[in-house]
């Protein structure tokens, strides 16, 4: 139980930082286009950790630990951390590369919960990281979505 709880754990400061991620890089560009983008793909993540709080507690999971406050502490505590490289994407606010940026961090957080899934014992708790490894595929398409949109002339392309 101890090691399902420690997993879980670094599942829910993950999805907390990735949306302090992307809610920092609101206020670091001054393009308001990229301002717009940054919000959007914040709102990608904005229930994404309460969900998994949710999950835990509920069957077949039922771990015995408190998620919500848990998470409640992580999103006083974490805020966004910035690489210099990272922070110049974002203040330039080029939004292919912004969204070149976004798709990684998804990728990668698809990747972390495919590892974790692998790391268990427990069918319960390998369905359920298999699980967000497929809500983050999802997430990486979407930004494939918004990616494919920027190819269509800007006189004809919807807002973001």
């Amino acid at each position: 139980m101890a090691t399902s709880i420690k997993t879980v754990k670094r599942a829910l400061l993950s999805e907390v930082k990735s949306r302090a991620f992307y809610r920092l890089a609101t206020t670091l560009t001054d393009r308001d286009d990229s301002r717009v983008l940054f919000m959007e793909l914040a709102d990608l993540e904005v229930d994404h950790a309460r969900d998994l709080a949710r999950r835990v507690s509920e069957p077949p999971l039922n771990l015995d630990f408190d998620a919500f406050a848990y998470v409640e502490k992580l999103e006083e505590r974490v805020s966004g951390v910035i690489s210099p490289e990272d922070e110049k994407t974002v203040r330039k606010g080029d939004s292919k590369e912004i969204l070149k940026l976004a798709r990684r961090r998804e990728a990668e957080a698809r990747d972390s919960y495919r590892d974790l899934a692998t790391e268990t014992d427990d069918p319960s708790m390998r369905a359920f990281f298999e699980d967000l490894s497929r809500l983050e595929q999802g997430h990486l398409d979407e930004i494939k979505r918004l990616e494919l949109a920027l190819t269509i002339p800007e006189a004809e392309r919807p807002s973001l």
